[in-house]
């Protein structure tokens, strides 16, 4: 049970349609909801806050229930069903799945639960990426590997993802190497992002993927970002690293523009200043709002707790 009834989130839907059709100004002041199954997603996040100074945020972490890299999908489709309710019940005007294994396998579960509300995920952001990131003289032979969690590497999701936007966009179809790296998500949740563990961890994963040799890799995982100089280090000379989260930031501006929904062509000059961004945790938040605040390179006043099995925090 997520907490919150289908009828409720029906008529939380309504008020969004309502508000849209009637006032563009009433939803352009609403928050864009981000979620991730921990701290990853908060490399989506810093860039969309660089990005869209004028915005406001809401960010849940499911620390209390990471790594979703691990679990089964149908758990892992229960726990975003769950976030997107509370959510939407909090008033967002889109929602941003920054964790590819939700975006894996919950993908349209969310979208189904969110509509009206526009849903962003990264897979497609990150496929779109990888193609675009490949020299016109490599696309009849090109090279992708594809990292992720056991979860999204198993779904075949980027793989699949990939060669439909590859044969539609002209190319041959890339050779594609996927590489599961499930300890990647507990040594970021952690803090090692740098040193001889991570290190040799990122060798012990990337020995077949150097072998491999690709032009480009897929961080297939909002945390893996945070790892990119140990899993450089690892791989050939000369290989592109690539994430999801610039691709993130032009899908944000699309739907911003589309509907002109954009809070700094909105919101009087005087209250731009007041967007804020505030964090949920499924967790008690203290290792949340410490590792938070050294990524983004900012102070935390609070990190509120939420139960999503009652939605109440």
């Amino acid at each position: 049970m997520t907490g919150i009834s289908d009828t409720s989130l029906s008529s939380e839907n309504k008020r969004f349609t309502d508000k849209r059709a009637s006032h563009t100004s009433d939803v352009a002041a609403l928050p864009i909801g981000v979620f991730d199954s921990g701290i990853g997603g908060l490399t989506v996040l810093k860039m969309l806050r660089d990005a869209f100074p004028a915005e406001s945020f809401l960010y849940f972490g499911d620390l209390g229930r990471s790594p979703y890299g691990s679990k089964a999908a149908d758990t892992v489709r229960r726990y975003a069903v769950q976030i997107t309710d509370f959510l939407l019940k909090k008033g967002v005007k889109m929602i941003v799945i920054a964790c590819n294994t939700a975006s894996a396998v919950a993908g349209d579960d969310v979208r189904n639960r969110a509509h009206p509300v526009p849903v962003i995920e990264v897979v497609e952001c990150g496929a779109k990426m990888a193609l675009q990131m490949i020299p016109e003289e490599l696309r009849d032979f090109a090279r992708i590997g594809v990292l992720g969690t056991d979860t999204t590497v198993k779904s075949d999701v980027y793989v699949n993802r990939i060669y439909e936007l590859a044969q539609e966009s002209g190319f041959k179809q890339p050779d594609i190497r996927q590489q599961a790296c499930p300890l990647f998500v507990p040594l970021v949740e952690e803090g090692w992002w740098k040193g001889e563990v991570s290190e040799k961890v990122a060798e012990h994963y990337l020995g077949a993927m150097k072998s491999f040799d690709p032009h480009v890799v897929i961080l297939g995982c909002t945390h893996f970002p945070l790892l990119a100089d140990p899993i450089s280090r690892a791989l050939p000379e000369g290989t592109a690293l690539t994430d999801c989260a610039p691709a993130v930031v032009g899908e944000v501006r699309s739907i911003l523009n589309k509907y002109g929904w954009s809070a700094a062509d909105n919101i009087a000059a005087d209250e731009l200043n007041h967007a804020k961004t505030v964090f949920y945790c499924s967790d008690t938040g203290d290792t949340f709002r410490r590792q938070a605040e050294r990524f983004l390179d900012m102070s935390i006043e609070f990190v509120h707790h939420v139960d999503l099995e009652t939605c109440e925090g």
